[in-house]
């Protein structure tokens, strides 16, 4: 076997462990620093509080108060693990471990960090609609259905980025 054929398993390897590593130091910040902080849980108000704004546009009666969602429908809590950090983190980490020109990799993860954050306010929205109208499905679509939608479209969002990122350098390659 030459070096030539070891060059596609050791990219392969050095993107695993480069995404490993920083998925790793991504949920050491969040669970070490982010959660506890200040600016974490202005973070999460600001999610309440344009959530509540959208919701209101519609639905009659609907306001933030601190991170609650409160409304005649319904009233739900948005706390640690409603906001769309840990996606946007492991988006970022395989982008940045993937082997790409560095501005392709900063329009990827701009672009998938407001696409996560769009699909967590439709999650948050959702799961406020369905507490309202549908209460038996609430718990099942806030642990299960919305959290795979949103892994589904994580890994959507890289899978698009990789075709993006790669289709120059593969479609001037002549075949052989």
């Amino acid at each position: 076997m030459s070096d030539r054929d070891d060059a596609p398993r050791d990219s392969w390897l050095r993107f695993t462990l480069i995404f490993a590593a920083l998925a790793v130091l991504s949920e050491l910040v969040y669970y070490g620093v982010a959660l506890e902080s200040a600016l974490f849980r202005d973070y999460l108000a600001a999610l309440a509080r344009i959530s509540a704004w959208i919701l209101a546009l519609f639905i009659e009666g609907v306001h933030a108060d601190g991170t609650a969602i409160t409304g005649r429908l319904f009233s739900v809590e948005i706390a640690r693990g409603c906001d769309a950090y840990r996606m946007c983190a492991l988006l970022t980490s395989a982008i940045l471990a993937f082997p790409a020109p560095l501005p392709r990799k900063a329009w990827g993860i701009a672009l998938g960090l407001v696409w996560l954050n769009l699909l967590n306010f439709v999650r948050i929205i959702g799961l406020f609609l369905i507490g309202g109208y549908a209460q038996p499905h609430f718990q099942r679509s806030h642990e299960i259905y919305f959290p795979i939608f949103l892994i589904a479209m994580t890994v959507g969002a890289w899978m698009f980025w990789v075709r993006r990122a790669t289709h120059e350098r593969f479609s001037d390659a002549t075949p052989a």
